[in-house]
């Protein structure tokens, strides 16, 4: 018969759920930033308010299109298009929220 076994098993089961939605509903000046060929309108703003000592942060930019642009001079965020919506903040909470130097350390080593 055989001295040493060398069989070796190895079985690995994880499940993972993430759900995460949120709704931001504010009003956002911007500016062109180029108008392209075609007429449509590249666009970009942002927009800083403190909220009990944390400043919260919205940036937005995309391509909208002329007729897109109501008599108000607003345009729906779904009319944007290659939008970018950005919504952060800065201050204790956000600190807070985010995950500590050696958590971000070993997830940037071992991802998964």
């Amino acid at each position: 018969g055989n001295l040493i076994d060398t069989s070796f098993e190895n079985s690995t089961k994880g499940e993972a759920a993430s759900d995460r939605s949120g709704q931001v509903t504010a009003s956002i000046a911007a500016r062109v930033t180029e108008v392209m060929p075609n007429g449509n309108l590249s666009i970009f703003g942002r927009r800083a308010m403190k909220v009990d000592n944390e400043v919260q942060y919205i940036m937005v930019s995309g391509i909208v299109r002329p007729e897109d642009i109501d008599s108000d001079n607003r345009v729906e965020s779904t009319s944007l298009a290659d939008s970018r919506i950005e919504y952060y903040g800065r201050g204790a909470l956000a600190d807070k929220q985010k995950p500590g130097w050696g958590t971000r350390i070993i997830d940037n080593i071992w991802p998964w």
